[in-house]
């Protein structure tokens, strides 16, 4: 079960998306179909991308053991993210092309992430952006976008 802490940054890391423009954005989610429970997923009519919230060095360490997280990885998210109190992880500890995002208080602060607001989609060459970008595994992507529609049909928070 959550924490309290793991919790606001789930919070504020939906938060961090919507005002990157991400029109769609869920917490908690899963689908049948992936592996994975992104803490935080947003789209926007041109890409994806997930956030991870991690609230202590264990559940980070465990975190990158997952097959998601390797660098030929095929998941969730064309931009992939861990957000986290201050500190407790490093630029030089994060799985190749992810972001990081630290947090103080109610603030979230930009650590390592692509520069601007463009956000495009995989294929165009856009400076500073492609390092930033994963192979999304699109056949779960819809799995999960299935379940975000599901939950707002039957009037359920997502």
């Amino acid at each position: 079960m959550p924490s309290p802490e793991h919790d606001n940054l789930t919070r504020l890391g939906a938060r961090w998306l919507k005002k990157q423009g991400f029109a769609v954005v869920a917490t908690e989610i899963s689908a049948v179909g992936s592996r994975e429970q992104p803490d935080v997923v947003g789209f926007r009519s041109t890409c994806s991308a997930i956030i991870e919230a991690k609230v202590s060095r264990a559940d980070f360490l465990a975190d990158a053991k997952k097959p998601e997280r390797k660098a030929d990885g095929v998941g969730l998210g064309i931009y992939r993210f861990y957000i986290c109190p201050h500190g407790l992880i490093a630029v030089d500890e994060l799985p190749a092309k992810w972001g990081l995002l630290y947090v103080r208080g109610a603030a979230v602060e930009d650590v390592l992430r692509p520069l601007g607001n463009i956000w495009p989609g995989l294929g165009p060459s856009v400076e500073g952006w492609n390092e930033f970008q994963h192979e999304p595994d699109l056949a779960k992507e819809r799995a999960v976008l299935f379940s975000i529609a599901r939950r707002l049909a039957n009037g359920q928070p997502v």
